[in-house]
């Protein structure tokens, strides 16, 4: 009687959230569903079965939706627990830097929740041990230690796409459920979703990673030029202003509209500067374009280095110039993290970036987003 209740008491409430959110509950429940097969099946071809059993674990469906987890099932006590590990080696694409820590520390806290060990194989398009190490929780594991077929290990994909606690709250109890259901030995999750507590982000992060020797030294370097205090703004334009290569969709505005966005822009952190008077203001952006007129400004400051999206692999095969490619993004992101307060701005045809507000969280630091037309 009580799990019919519990069905009951599942598909009224299914019902009434319908009732209540008609177009953004299904359009975010068949985006969703879209965009985990979509993973699945650039995922898939990478393990192979190789033991038939009508009981072998395979990848989850796309039916197993986040929108629609099943009913808990709970692993045989003499089955040993499976190691989780999060995977970024370039099998598909796996976002920003922001994106990729977002998943990593959702699906940590999860295991930590349900006692599971956690990993990361972390390789494309650096590893991960270039820039981040481990801090209190050791991470690591070693290629030779990680199996890519089935039924020995359990692939795990989940849609990155959310805007509600709701959904978050469906994409954690997605992961839930694949980790209770498991009878593999490793569970390899490929998710950017965030369901991880705000709260908590900040903490999480720092149990999991410190900055390297060469990238702390970095950091340190910044801070000293920078000086204190200082707030941060960024900006992300995606290709409105042409000189920028994002994995998404974006086309470049006509000249006239890209300098008018630009001032605009410019304008927001005249503003800014003005409830923040005699402070430094850190400009980041993935725009060269923008950050030349933005560090003409008084009293601004922007980091130098090449400006390249994680999923963009470089053609460098030196580990020295593959961390001089992408060190521009961890000091962007550090910075950002130790300013005092930080600013992101939205206007017409820029992308609402999560990367300022990601290192906002490990800084434990305030959080404004700026919305303007032209």
């Amino acid at each position: 009687m009580t799990s019919l209740l519990k069905k009951i008491h599942k598909r009224i409430t299914r019902k009434v959230t319908k009732r209540l959110y008609p177009n953004r509950y299904y359009n975010w429940y068949v985006f969703s569903r879209q965009l985990t097969h979509a993973l699945q099946q650039q995922v898939m071809p990478h393990y192979p079965t190789t033991l038939s059993s009508p009981n072998s674990p395979d990848v989850l469906s796309a039916s197993t939706s986040p929108a629609m987890p099943h009913t808990t099932v709970e692993r045989a006590s003499t089955h040993t627990e499976p190691t989780v590990v999060a995977i970024h080696n370039g099998w598909t694409e796996s976002g920003g830097l922001a994106d990729r820590l977002k998943g990593i520390v959702s699906t940590y806290q999860l295991c930590q929740e349900m006692h599971l060990p956690f990993r990361i194989h972390f390789t494309h398009p650096f590893p991960l041990e270039l820039f981040l190490v481990p801090n209190t929780y050791d991470w690591r594991i070693s290629p030779s230690q990680l199996c890519f077929t089935q039924p020995q290990t359990l692939p795990v994909c989940l849609e990155i796409g959310s805007e509600s606690p709701w959904q978050q709250q469906r994409q954690k109890q997605y992961l839930q459920h694949a980790f209770q259901k498991a009878q593999s030995t490793q569970i390899h999750v490929y998710t950017n979703a965030m369901f991880a507590c705000s709260n908590e982000f900040g903490k999480a992060f720092h149990e999991l990673f410190r900055p390297s020797e060469r990238l702390q030294n970095a950091i340190n370097r910044q801070l000293d030029f920078i000086g204190q205090p200082f707030v941060s703004v960024s900006a992300r334009f995606m290709g409105s202003l042409g000189d920028f290569t994002d994995t998404m969709p974006s086309v470049a505005l006509p000249p006239n509209q890209q300098q008018q966005l630009t001032d605009a822009c410019l304008r927001q952190i005249e503003h800014i500067r003005k409830n923040h008077p005699d402070t430094t203001i850190l400009v980041n952006s993935d725009s060269a374009t923008f950050l030349q007129y933005a560090h003409q400004l008084p009293n601004t400051y922007t980091i130098p280095g090449r400006i390249l999206h994680l999923d963009v692999k470089a053609d460098e095969t030196s580990m020295n110039a593959v961390y001089e490619t992408y060190e521009k993004t961890l000091l962007d992101f550090f910075m950002i993290a130790h300013a005092q307060t930080v600013y992101r701005l939205k206007g017409p045809g820029m992308h609402c970036s999560g990367f300022p507000h990601v290192a906002s969280l490990i800084g434990g630091k305030p959080f404004h987003s700026i919305t303007f037309t032209l």
